[in-house]
């Protein structure tokens, strides 16, 4: 077993909206039914910029280490049958109590999948927040009896999932963008139907492409008055699943919208709905990402990888130009720029 030091270097978030900052802090201990990993690689998600504002639903108190979801090897583990057959392993994990922005990072055992010898870590940080809530959104959709949705946010790396998980479970999807060049990206890339919300004729074409393909569903990560442009576009019986809020501005509805045309809106959080999932669905499920990582829905692009030392300008960089591609952190320094571009369409 790897010798375990006695301190690590984390990245801390002193106070919601503050600047992160590396500080040492005592490497936590495993407990029973819990496990040590040493952090290979961990992401920045658009949840990780709301935990650093303190606008995000987990709770943790102040001053906190970001950093939801992460790859790395099991160094150490607490009590318990399943956490002991993780030792020595590389695993990807969720974050528990604290996140994974650092060195190393305690979480429990069932928050962890085993990964194959072969996948780069730098891949496998990925294999949480974006490729479940794909496919929870799209399971959602096909499960309610429908086959189409309107997709927010599709230029970035979550909105490529949706569009490919969609693809293999007969969802049609409008993608729907801010800029016009983003537009003719994801054309250039094959999607179908996109629209851009800066064209000037977007309601009346969103509304003719929700009446042509009988679409009753949108998935929305925006929010603000994009949400009540979605309400008036949906057919009769409308549903808004309400999972991010990139325009930081309060939902925008018209109450004649929900009164005479049944407009639902509600909100999604994917811890929910995982908690709600049996553990053996979850494990499937996270399996099911795993091998999905390599040649299937769940790819992500790689734009950058920064040490713990450059916090501001990562999280800076990716909240800048989400749809370039991930952003991640390499605590321990094993994953690199290079590796990065070597993985290419594979992580």
């Amino acid at each position: 077993m790897t010798e375990i030091p006695e301190t690590m270097r984390a990245l801390v978030v002193p106070e919601p909206g503050a600047a992160p900052r590396v500080e040492t802090r005592p490497v936590p201990r495993p407990g029973p039914g819990e496990v040590l990993v040493r952090i290979a690689a961990s992401p920045v998600n658009p949840s990780d910029l709301s935990t650093v504002a303190g606008e995000y639903g987990i709770g943790w108190p102040f001053p906190l280490v970001p950093g939801l979801e992460g790859a790395g090897r099991v160094v150490a583990v607490g009590e318990g049958l399943y956490a002991r057959a993780m030792v020595g392993r590389p695993v990807s994990c969720v974050a528990d109590r604290q996140g994974l922005w650092a060195e190393y990072a305690v979480t429990q055992a069932a928050r962890c999948v085993p990964l194959p010898a072969d996948l780069p870590l730098g891949s496998a940080a990925m294999s949480f927040v974006n490729p479940l809530t794909a496919m929870a959104l799209v399971r959602i959709a096909r499960r309610g009896g429908h086959w189409a949705a309107v997709s927010t946010a599709a230029g970035g790396a979550l909105g490529r999932m949706i569009r490919a998980r969609a693809k293999a479970r007969g969802l049609k999807i409008i993608d729907v963008v801010r800029r016009a060049e983003q537009a003719e990206a994801l054309r250039a890339e094959g999607a179908r139907h996109v629209l851009s919300t800066d064209a000037p004729d977007f309601d009346d074409a969103l509304a003719e492409l929700c009446r042509s393909l009988r679409c009753r569903m949108a998935f929305d990560a925006v929010g603000g008055a994009l949400t009540f442009r979605l309400g008036q576009a949906l057919g009769s019986g409308g549903e808004i699943l309400v999972y991010g809020g990139l325009a930081q501005d309060a939902v925008r509805l018209h109450p004649g919208t929900m009164i005479f045309k049944g407009l639902t809106v509600r909100g999604f959080w994917l811890s929910r709905w995982l908690m709600e999932r049996s553990f053996p669905e979850r494990l499937w499920m996270a399996r099911e990402v795993t091998r999905s990582l390599r040649g299937g829905f769940a790819e992500s692009r790689i734009a950058s990888v920064h040490p713990l030392e450059e916090g501001a300008e990562a999280l800076a960089a990716y909240a800048g130009s989400m749809s370039a591609g991930k952003v991640l952190f390499s605590p321990d320094g094993s994953v690199t720029g290079l590796d990065a571009g070597r993985a290419g369409a594979t992580s």
